[in-house]
């Protein structure tokens, strides 16, 4: 008889504990926004995740895949026990370990995010940026919002000075965060910050100030001043 349920009620974690070392293949479908995923479970081992036409067997992509629908907190489940046919890995892969991988994995993620959208933490621009496209909503966000996040800006502030929700604003943060286009930063932090960027851009003007002093004094000596043509 298969084991069958939803994963609103018991969690993917969950599931795999109670499969244990059964041999089979557990089904996952229904999640929004997620292709249906079928994985194969052998003693309490697990093979791989067949996904589509593809057959993934690298422990991080399982988990990576594993995780989405974790995120989703929706779906179904179906585990049939079965014969499935054993995949040869490099590193096995216990059914207790990869529940363990996703639990943290899955925190992880939470964590980040949570901190990315914190109102007392600055953003700023990484540079050199990413070589890498934005998608066009994602990039106009990003132009929009050079100037502020060059010295460091709050997601709030920044929402009020675009003109957009906040949410919207937080959003945007956390994917060019992860992407790698702005970093987290402490308020003392840019405070520091702001502090070396003052004094560089002082030193910076005083510095073409005496050269363009040394210029002209230069000049004078040489007795090539520019002359102006006599009027007639």
């Amino acid at each position: 008889m298969p084991l069958a349920g939803d994963l609103t009620e018991f969690p993917l974690p969950e599931v795999l504990l109670l499969i244990g070392s059964r041999t089979g293949r557990l089904r996952l479908y229904d999640a929004p926004g997620i292709i249906p995923i079928e994985m194969d479970l052998v003693e309490g081992h697990a093979n791989g995740l067949h996904i589509g036409e593809s057959f993934l067997t690298e422990k991080a992509q399982i988990v990576a895949e594993l995780s989405f629908l974790i995120e989703t907190g929706q779906g179904l489940f179906e585990f049939i026990a079965e014969p499935v046919m054993s995949v040869r890995r490099d590193e096995p892969l216990p059914v207790n370990e990869l529940v363990m991988l996703l639990v943290l994995h899955v925190d992880e993620k939470l964590a980040k995010q949570n901190a990315v959208l914190a109102p007392q933490l600055f953003y700023m621009l990484e540079l050199p940026p990413p070589q890498i496209d934005l998608d066009p909503g994602l990039n106009l966000f990003y132009q929009q919002s050079r100037q502020l996040l060059a010295g460091g800006v709050r997601s709030e502030d920044l929402a009020e000075y675009l003109g957009l929700p906040e949410e919207a604003v937080g959003l945007h943060l956390y994917n060019l965060h992860q992407l790698g286009f702005v970093k987290l930063l402490e308020t003392s932090d840019v405070e520091e910050l702001r502090e070396i960027m003052l004094q560089q851009e002082i030193t910076q003007k005083s510095n073409d100030f005496l050269l363009a002093v040394e210029a002209s004094e230069m000049i004078r000596r040489s007795g090539k001043l520019l002359k102006l043509p006599s009027g007639k």
